[in-house]
């Protein structure tokens, strides 16, 4: 199997929950086969199932702890990659006067063109992504120059993955781990600024260098 994300040859890890999960040798992303993953109506399904609203005080808590380690960079707009069916971290973005927009492919698939944001940011959406190195190219190519991409995932165990309670979700395909992170620094260009090696990273967009074309 050939990793969705880098593109490298990936080994088989395990087999559970029907399906199986193959680690990359490069990247060290562990991802589900294409074959195995759920049809598209199922999981829009799961999503509306979920309870994220803004009455949800753990759901609010969560996005509020990552806008606060957000608080030293100066973020005047943001995009909420995958915002999902009732955009809550977009909300609490503007309540906070940034000007915020929107985009989840099932729910809110249309966005600006050749926009560009301070802040892109993506929670619990990673781990959904049927091909990551395609949308990961489009949101890096959102950020605006000297912006930051944060990104929220659970990262995968270093040991006893098979009893992981993450992966049991049909809807999550691919699984991260610090390794992941560090490759995508030094493959897009962006640089690693936080890592809580938990669920969530930071990575900044450099600037072009003065007097360049």
């Amino acid at each position: 199997m050939i990793c969705p994300l880098c593109s490298f040859p990936a080994h088989y890890l395990t087999a559970g929950e029907n399906r199986e999960y193959w680690l990359c040798s490069e990247c060290r992303a562990i991802s589900v086969p294409a074959n195995f993953h759920i049809p598209r109506e199922e999981e829009v399904k799961r999503y509306r199932s979920h309870e994220n609203s803004l009455e949800n005080e753990g759901y609010v808590r969560m996005f509020q702890e990552k806008i606060d380690l957000l608080k030293t960079y100066e973020i005047k707009s943001a995009l909420d990659y995958g915002c999902g069916y009732e955009p809550v971290l977009k909300t609490m973005l503007e309540n906070q006067g940034i000007k915020a927009d929107g985009y989840d492919p099932n729910f809110f698939p249309y966005i600006p063109i050749d926009k560009h944001y301070d802040l892109v940011i993506s929670t619990e959406t990673f781990e959904h992504l049927r091909n990551p190195a395609e949308e990961i190219r489009r949101v890096a190519s959102m950020v605006a120059p000297g912006g930051i991409l944060a990104i929220m995932t659970r990262f995968y165990p270093a040991k006893d993955f098979s009893d992981w309670y993450y992966k049991r979700d049909p809807t999550h395909i691919i699984f991260y781990c610090s390794e992941t992170f560090q490759w995508l620094e030094k493959n897009t260009g962006f640089r690693l600024v936080f890592n809580n090696e938990h669920d969530f990273v930071v990575l900044k967009k450099p600037r072009p260098a003065a007097g360049g074309n």
